[in-house]
């Protein structure tokens, strides 16, 4: 078998240049048998490196935590892609790896159209703006969001500290996903009360084909309302636990050549969107435990940091940006 010459390309880079691997780390390469060829085209890249390489194969989750094998093959590695069906981000065996030092690449869900079309990106310019915007948000007391279509919901950030996903993963414990682009943190878990319509994609739903409506009281959806796209959340929730419907993440997409195409790995990176997640969050500030983390992509916001107007319909108006 030999792996897609395309994507093994562009895996070389990432596996150097994102995450800074060297000749005596120990690399791991996780996928399922819905990811399996990325995976093996991710391990071929990593060996053609001279890398040590480990491939492993995980069952297809939608929900808990990875296998004890494949936890234990997680602890022990100096880098990680994460190329799973089930995003591995929030996962407690995630958790530990970082806190030992491991440098983990999450690639949830990820496709050869995405891989193909999306993994070159400008990480120059994702990492200023990143930056910039976690700054803000880190210094922020609330984030307020309002759209034409009736969002309208206020955060407290108070406390909190802002992550600018810049596709650099060459520090010890880094967590990010690739395709980069976002600046995103935990919001106080149970402050938010008002309105979210969702018109753009939802993790494990798709994309939204009739938009959905989300009724918060203290940082808990309450209700969902809408079509079809409505059904199929409430029924993907059913089997989830009470803190599936907790406010998770609040998150602005700052890479401006991802495209919504229905998969929340590039989705939540887009330019003019953000993204509001439900359920656990302890992996990047929070305290909201689950076993379940899933994003809301949210098309032409106006957002603002305490009483300042950072977007305007999706457009980015504070200084210095596009």
């Amino acid at each position: 078998m030999e792996g897609n010459k395309k994507i093994v390309e562009a895996a070389k880079k990432l596996i150097l240049n994102c995450m800074g691997t060297k000749p005596e780390e120990k690399l791991l390469i996780v996928a399922d048998e819905k990811t399996f060829e990325l995976g093996y085209a991710f391990a071929e890249a990593g060996r053609a490196c001279g890398i040590e390489t480990s491939f492993v194969e995980a069952p297809a989750q939608t929900k808990g935590e990875p296998p004890a094998p494949v936890a234990a093959a997680m602890a022990a590695a100096d880098v990680e892609f994460l190329l799973t069906s089930m995003s591995y981000s929030h996962v407690k065996a995630r958790i530990e790896a970082t806190e030992k030092g491991a440098r983990v690449a999450s690639m949830p869900m990820m496709t050869t159209e995405i891989a193909e079309g999306y993994l070159n990106a400008d990480y120059p310019f994702i990492k200023k703006v990143s930056e910039q915007l976690a700054d803000m948000l880190t210094k922020a007391k609330t984030v307020r969001v309002v759209t034409e279509k009736g969002t309208d919901i206020t955060f407290s950030a108070e406390g909190r500290v802002c992550h600018a996903d810049t596709g650099d993963l060459t520090q010890k414990g880094a967590l990010g996903n690739l395709p980069a682009g976002e600046a995103y943190f935990a919001p106080v878990e149970h402050i938010g009360t008002g309105r979210i319509v969702v018109d753009g994609c939802i993790a494990y739903v798709g994309l939204v084909k009739d938009d959905i409506t989300l009724i918060l009281k203290d940082g808990m959806i309450t209700d969902i309302s809408g079509g079809e796209s409505a059904k199929m959340l409430t029924d993907f929730l059913a089997d989830k636990d009470e803190n599936a419907r907790g406010i998770a993440e609040f998150g602005i997409g700052t890479n401006p050549g991802a495209k919504i195409i229905g998969h929340p790995l590039v989705d939540e990176k887009v330019w003019g969107t953000i993204h509001i997640a439900f359920g656990m969050n302890l992996s990047f500030g929070g305290t909201r435990d689950s076993n379940i983390h899933y994003d809301c992509i949210i098309n032409a916001p106006t957002v603002w940091v305490d009483d300042v107007m950072i977007l305007d319909k999706g457009n980015h108006i504070y200084e210095n940006m596009k």
